[in-house]
């Protein structure tokens, strides 16, 4: 569907995703929310301007969108909540079951530059922040993957 066609059916939405490299983010956008959200994502994006520009592009329209990054710290969530929140979006947090294993064996099968080298992983890994409802999410939920299937849990807050 064309980006310019989208229009939002029900609440506008944010959603942001938490989680490792290879950790099934952009497949779960794919099979979940391509029709009906847009793809922010820094892989097909490039640069951080033309992720800045889509986004506000999205705010000004009212359209709900699916940032499909790492976003492993409090601090890299934040921005995007705080836009969402101020054009009035309903902000949905999903964390993907990041182990480290098993997005170095997804990584190596991928080809050119959606392979990312180990050490990247690694480093992300390290700076990866749990998700809390205290940053400001209204929905926050667990994605793991089972027998290549995605399974979505709501979050619980650990204490």
């Amino acid at each position: 569907m064309n980006r310019k066609n989208m229009e939002t059916i029900g609440p506008k939405k944010a959603i942001i995703f938490i989680g490792l490299q290879a950790s099934g983010k952009s497949t779960f956008y794919h099979q979940r929310w391509e029709k009906d959200h847009v793809h922010i994502n820094l892989d097909t994006l490039h640069t951080r301007n033309k992720e800045k520009l889509l986004l506000e592009d999205c705010l000004q329209k009212g359209r709900s969108f699916v940032v499909d990054n790492t976003n492993p710290a409090v601090a890299d969530r934040e921005k995007y909540i705080l836009m969402a929140k101020e054009y009035g979006y309903e902000t949905e947090g999903y964390f993907f079951r990041s182990v480290i294993a098993d997005c170095v064996e997804r990584n190596r099968k991928r080809t050119g530059k959606a392979c990312v080298p180990e050490k990247a992983i690694v480093y992300t890994s390290n700076r990866l922040e749990l998700p809390s409802y205290q940053e400001g999410f209204d929905r926050l939920y667990f994605v793991r993957i089972e027998q290549n299937e995605f399974i979505v849990e709501e979050w619980r807050e650990t204490e």
